[in-house]
């Protein structure tokens, strides 16, 4: 592999600092990113307005009452979501309202992830929140602390926080991004699953839930996000507060209100951001997760392999650059590729066996890699940890773009995605 004068270097986003990235000229086919939209000028005063202008719902402070004991969720250390952003004005309403800060409660939707750890909790919610609130961490597989609200329509239990159900007054908070299952984020999903207990997510992370590709976008029709809607409504939630980032972690928009209208209104405006023309059939993807916390683990990062899946060719190449400081990211996720003798092993096990925690990461992981060669470079993860996982290491970007080439063939064009987490793939560019 020769570099050149017409090569191209690009700066992608790595852990919490960036790298620099060299493509060999005549391989480079382009770069693609989310669609570039603003953000708004004010953003206290974007999420101020629409607290107070909510869709399909009254504003808090014509529903909160004092006295009313108040749950806000809160998304965990794995999300973007610019939570320190969203609660003063959101704090700053219930205080209005009469509602002080004893009678509220901050439970961090952890799904079946780790603990927001104490050190986490300042840079994740605001410097002076963990002091002045109560704050918990849900954990999904404690039997006690949750109620039990039926089942949905597609038999889905609806198990979930009892401190969430049995509170006055429930808010969700979040944002609204692309997700490989249930087609956006946000919205119902700091339910179900963030506040979900491990029986109910067993069914509802399921193969039988699933669609059997990456579902990035998908929203009418979804089994996964219907089930999680009706949750959400089952539960009672009250009142969401959500917002749409661009790749520079600026708010381009901030939604209010009911668990679904409100979220629907900022599915469009993240689809402004996220879904953009692509190439199809490429032989060799870069995909960037988007550096911190989307590469904190390869469990999260895989998120950006589902973008590169939706345009490599069958027998292509794909490259992660993610720096993986928490390693592989779940210990359920590891186990059941090491057990394995090739993906598809995984593939069937998980539809003959279905969830349990990191086995669903798994299953797409494997069915990524039964499309495409995948290696992986990270600082944290080694070679023998990545082999065990049917993947390459390479130290580097370049050096992985030399592997790659070798097996693709010196003409093979490559594609660049950056913050291919928040990317949508549709139709050929």
């Amino acid at each position: 592999m020769g570099f050149g004068d017409e090569d191209r270097i690009e700066s992608l986003p790595y852990g919490t600092g960036e790298i620099s990235v060299r493509i060999p000229g005549e391989n480079y086919l382009k770069t693609i990113i989310p669609r570039y939209r603003p953000g708004v000028e004010d953003e206290r005063e974007e999420i101020l307005s629409t607290l107070q202008n909510p869709i399909g719902t009254p504003s808090l402070r014509e529903m909160a009452k004092k006295g009313m004991k108040t749950v806000i969720v809160v998304n965990d250390v794995t999300r973007p979501t610019p939570t320190y952003k969203l609660l003063p004005p959101l704090l700053e309403e219930l205080e209005a309202c009469g509602i002080p800060d004893q009678d509220i409660l901050m439970l961090v939707a952890t799904g079946t992830h780790r603990d927001t750890r104490p050190g986490e909790l300042e840079s994740l919610l605001g410097k002076e929140v963990p002091s002045r609130f109560r704050v918990i961490n849900h954990h999904c597989q404690e039997k006690e602390g949750v109620v039990d609200l039926g089942t949905t329509s597609q038999g889905i239990p609806i198990i979930i926080s009892r401190l969430f159900y049995e509170a006055d007054l429930k808010i969700l908070t979040g944002s609204i991004e692309p997700h490989q299952s249930a087609g956006y984020s946000g919205g119902r999903k700091s339910l179900l699953p963030g506040l979900a207990s491990l029986e109910a997510l067993r069914l509802h992370h399921g193969y039988q839930m699933r669609s059997p590709d990456p579902a990035m976008g998908w929203v009418e029709g979804n089994t996964f996000h219907l089930a999680a809607v009706e949750a959400a409504k089952r539960a009672g939630v009250d009142f969401i507060l959500n917002v749409v980032q661009n790749p520079k972690k600026e708010i381009t928009r901030a939604v209010a209100g009911d668990v679904e209208r409100a979220w629907l209104a900022g599915v469009q405006a993240s689809r402004e951001v996220h879904e953009v023309e692509a190439p199809g059939d490429v032989d060799i993807v870069i995909a960037s997760p988007g550096g911190h916390p989307r590469d904190i683990n390869l469990y999260q990062s895989q998120k950006s392999m589902a973008a590169a899946e939706l345009v490599v060719k069958k027998g292509g190449t794909i490259i992660l650059p993610a720096a993986c400081p928490d390693g592989v990211g779940s210990d359920g996720f590891y186990e059941w590729m090491d057990a394995a003798s090739c993906p598809q092993d995984v593939v069937e096990r998980f539809i003959r066996e279905g969830y349990s925690i990191g086995t669903s990461k798994a299953w797409m992981y494997s069915r990524c890699l039964i499309k495409a060669d995948l290696i992986v470079v990270s600082d944290s993860l080694d070679e023998k940890t990545l082999g065990e996982m049917f993947t390459k290491k390479a130290s580097s970007v370049e050096e992985a773009i030399e592997m790659a080439l070798k097996k693709q063939g010196k003409d093979a064009k490559i594609l660049l995605i950056r913050n291919a987490a928040d990317i949508i793939p549709t139709g050929k560019a």
